[in-house]
């Protein structure tokens, strides 16, 4: 009898499914859509960093998951390809990188809709801090299972306003450029063990 309870005391404490850690790889990015009065601009990464901790089986069927992440973008890494627009933009009046140097995503639920193959359609929700603003963040993403790779694909749209960022508006020689408050934000997230 000792035995047995000792048997049942040990499986009961181990975890029934153990997660595996994956760490953030190259092949990552990240964008930014938004419109002005004068055009529609972008900036891009291709640095997301952090970590996803997850047992990718789980993932393979419709149901609540057990996961963490823990995601960082360094603000300084988003870039739109022109000077000004990058001074603006990591500026004081904006994302401040010198006050708010990152982007970070907690993630504490992920619940699979759909998995087919090595494809997964979820729910994830978390909070997301931008220019020292927390605010709680519910997307669609899809993550991709290869081998002992996560690749994890997302969009959302948010405004900048909800961040405490004023959105810029740059006086040129024309004219003061409006920005809209509305930011699409997408991105491919690569991890693996």
């Amino acid at each position: 009898m000792k035995k047995i309870s000792l048997i049942l005391l040990v499986a009961l404490s181990l975890p029934a499914v153990a997660a595996d850690v994956y760490k953030a790889k190259f092949g990552s990015k990240l964008r930014l859509d938004g419109d002005s009065s004068v055009h529609k601009w972008k900036a891009e990464s291709r640095l997301i960093g952090g970590s996803f901790t997850v047992d990718a089986g789980a993932l393979a069927k419709p149901g609540s998951v057990s996961a963490k992440a823990e995601v960082k973008i360094p603000v300084r890494q988003i870039k739109s390809g022109k000077k000004k627009m990058d001074e603006v933009m990591h500026g004081e009046k904006c994302f401040d990188v010198k006050k708010y140097p990152l982007i970070t995503f907690a993630l504490n639920g992920l619940d699979v809709k759909q998995a087919r193959g090595s494809l997964s359609l979820c729910s994830a929700s978390g909070s997301i801090t931008i220019h020292g603003v927390t605010k709680p963040l519910a997307m669609p993403v899809t993550i991709a299972r290869v081998g002992e790779k996560l690749t994890v694909k997302g969009s959302t749209v948010l405004k900048m306003s909800d961040f405490k960022i004023t959105p810029p508006s740059p006086q040129l020689p024309a004219g003061k450029i409006v920005t809209k408050d509305e930011v699409k934000i997408t991105f491919e997230w690569v991890t693996a063990k």
